[in-house]
């Protein structure tokens, strides 16, 4: 059968053997399927939201691994809130549903729910020509605009999120329109079918982000060369973030809490790896904490070496139901490394860290809670070891890419299968 499988925001895959690349969910799923023989197309916007580049010209295709990637034509944006991103999600609604009605229709649509303009579009599409279309919840979007509020405004959140329902009528049609919904938790679950406004059925499907087991150790010559890179030595002690260094993480906490440790022990680092708007301002904050390191983006092999070199795994999101509510990919990859979780929320991750011992919950914002905290695991090694290997397991119970993306494929396959031949409504 042929699968069409939407993402507007991800990163185009790595190559499968890149050493420690990142599993992004919807371009896994692609290949999932695609290996299972299903013939796949992989649409996605021809800018980059991440880089902030464009990653195609226009309208274009080209084959990747073992299925087709499709780009769609878009305009630029430099910042992820404004008028020019609005416009770069109606374009991508538009030339998508351009794209589309030149094409066969395939067996299946699976869609995330951002944009909601191609969201919008995709249902749109799957009704018209009778094709079962899956939304995936991986954003609570718009609510998350009401965040960006500051504290002072904290009342109006309920209101605000209000409107945003009120205004996003393409968005509750299309959930109520899509053939299924599968989500990343059950409070997205949850989310969504409450703006459907209808009960779970069996079609509807929660699955995790996960993450690749790390199976062998990274070549000898990239650990030194990652070591050098970082001006770190093997008998440094690192807690590691990996991720966008954007607004939604509360990285002066982490760095307060890293100078504070710093005299105690010595060799203890903290590295925030990656890229994003705050990048530069974090080495400003970070320039009296020689035990702070800020890189810049790291590739593939970088990150597994990473992983390895590291003992804890930061994440240090601010408190808002977006990521209260949610798993992210940042904790399943720290589980799959065996970090320790350092972990400044309380909900589905905080849960998680208390029912299995993965890890220790610090008050968001807490400074001195933090470097609390760090200083008893710094100094326990085996307590910091056994966090480490309860990361392991959690990871091999419930966050193995190895047994999740079967498992969403089998049941794609399945709806797609059932629903063979339908009409549109």
């Amino acid at each position: 059968m042929e699968y069409w499988i939407i993402q507007a925001q991800e990163n185009p895959a790595a190559p499968r053997d890149e050493p420690g690349r990142r599993e992004w969910r919807s371009n896994t799923l692609a290949e999932t399927l695609a290996d299972r023989t299903h013939d796949v197309v992989r649409w996605r916007s021809a800018f980059s939201h991440q880089a902030k580049e464009f990653l195609a010209a226009g309208n274009t295709s080209q084959r990747h691994d073992n299925y087709t990637q499709r780009f769609i034509a878009c305009p630029s944006y430099q910042r992820h809130v404004g008028p020019t991103r609005i416009r770069n999600h109606l374009a991508l609604g538009r030339n998508f549903l351009s794209m589309a009605r030149r094409e066969s229709a395939p067996n299946l649509i699976h869609v995330g729910n951002v944009p909601i303009a191609l969201a919008y579009a995709a249902v749109r599409y799957g009704k018209a020509v009778g094709c079962p279309v899956v939304v995936d919840i991986r954003d609570l979007w718009p609510d998350i605009y009401a965040d960006l509020l500051p504290s002072r405004l904290s009342g109006w959140r309920a209101p605000t999120i209000a409107g945003l329902h009120a205004l996003s009528f393409r968005l509750k049609w299309s959930l109520r329109n899509a053939t299924a919904i599968t989500a990343l938790t059950r409070p997205y679950m949850d989310w969504a079918l409450g703006l459907a406004a209808r009960d779970q059925t069996d079609k509807d499907a929660i699955f995790g982000m996960c993450y690749p087991r790390h199976e062998t150790t990274p070549p000898a010559a990239d650990l030194e060369a990652l070591r050098f890179r970082l001006g770190v030595t093997p008998e440094d002690q690192i807690a590691a973030y990996l991720g966008n260094i954007g607004h939604q993480s509360d990285f002066e906490t982490v760095i307060a809490a890293a100078r504070s440790v710093s005299d105690r022990f010595p060799h203890f680092k903290v590295v925030i790896a990656g890229s994003g708007p705050r990048e530069d301002e974090l080495r400003r904050i970070a320039a009296d904490a020689p035990n702070v390191i800020v890189p810049g983006w790291l590739q593939g092999p970088e990150i597994a070496s990473l992983l390895h070199i590291a003992q804890i795994g930061l994440i240090a999101f601010h408190p808002v139901p977006n990521y209260l509510l949610n798993i992210p990919n940042k904790f399943s990859e720290y589980l799959a490394g065996g970090l320790a979780i350092a972990c400044g929320l309380g909900g589905e991750m905080g849960a998680l860290i208390d029912e299995t011992g993965c890890g220790f919950r610090y008050p968001s914002g807490d400074a001195d809670a933090l470097s609390g905290k760090l200083a008893a695991l710094l100094g326990d090694p085996s307590k910091l070891e056994q966090m480490g290997a309860q990361a392991r397991i959690l990871h091999a119970e419930r966050f193995d890419g190895a047994q999740v993306y079967p498992a969403f494929a089998d049941h794609l396959e399945h709806l797609a299968d059932s629903t063979k031949g339908q009409a549109s409504q």
